[in-house]
C-alpha cells in the first residue's frame, strides 16, 4: 500500500529544486532565451522515470508492497486491531481525565464552598452543618432584654471561645451601645 501524497511530496521537492537552481542561474547569469521552456524535456524524462520507480516498490511505498500483498480479510482484521487500540486508548485517557477531575473537585472545593440559608432574600440561622470535625457552633439571640449582655461577652472573653449574636432589629435600635460591643468583642 502506498502512503497517500509521498509520490506528490517528492514531485514537490523535485520542482522546487529546479525553480530554485532556475533562479540561481538567472540571478547570476541573467535570464537565458533559450530557459523559455519549462520544464526542459530531459526533466520531463526524469521525472516520468522517477514515478515508474515509484509504483515498482520503491523507497517511498509502504512495508505492504514491499513485503507482498495482504488478503482482505487480513487487512480488514489488522484494521479492526488497529481501530480497537486506539478505541481502548481513547478511553483510557478519558478515564484518566475523568479521575484527575474529580479528584481536583474533591480537594478543591470543600475549600471554597460556605453555607448559607435564606428565604425570601431573608438569612436565616442555620442550625445544622455536616462536618467530619468534632466541633460545635454556639450562637445567641438577642430579641429582647440585655441584662446578660455584658456578663456573657466577659465569660466568653475570658475563655476564649467564638459565638454567633442573631440580633433583631427592635434589639439592635433598643440597645446600640451593646451592639458595638458585641462588635468590638468579636475582633
Amino acid at each position: 500500500m502506498r502512503k497517500k501524497g509521498a509520490h506528490w511530496n517528492h514531485k514537490m521537492k523535485l520542482v522546487l529544486r529546479e525553480l530554485e537552481g532556475k533562479m540561481q542561474r538567472d540571478s547570476i547569469l541573467g535570464p537565458n532565451p533559450s530557459d523559455d521552456v519549462w520544464p526542459k524535456p530531459d526533466q520531463v524524462e526524469a521525472w516520468t522515470a522517477e514515478r515508474r520507480r515509484q509504483r515498482t516498490g520503491g523507497q517511498y511505498c509502504s512495508s505492504a508492497a514491499q513485503t507482498g500483498y495482504q488478503s482482505k480479510e487480513e487487512q480488514k482484521r489488522k484494521n479492526f486491531v488497529r481501530d480497537v487500540l486506539v478505541q481502548v486508548a481513547k478511553s483510557a485517557a478519558f478515564a484518566l481525565a475523568t479521575v484527575a477531575l474529580i479528584q481536583g473537585v474533591v480537594k478543591v472545593l470543600p475549600d471554597s464552598v460556605t453555607v448559607s440559608s435564606s428565604v425570601g432574600g431573608r438569612e436565616l440561622p442555620i442550625y445544622c452543618v455536616e462536618t467530619d470535625k468534632k466541633q460545635v457552633a454556639l450562637s445567641f439571640d438577642a430579641a429582647w432584654g440585655n441584662e446578660d449582655t455584658g456578663r456573657i461577652l466577659e465569660i466568653l472573653k475570658k475563655h476564649d471561645v467564638k459565638v454567633t449574636f442573631f440580633m433583631t432589629g427592635g434589639w439592635v435600635e433598643s440597645y446600640p451601645d451593646d451592639v458595638k460591643a458585641i462588635l468590638a468583642a468579636g475582633d
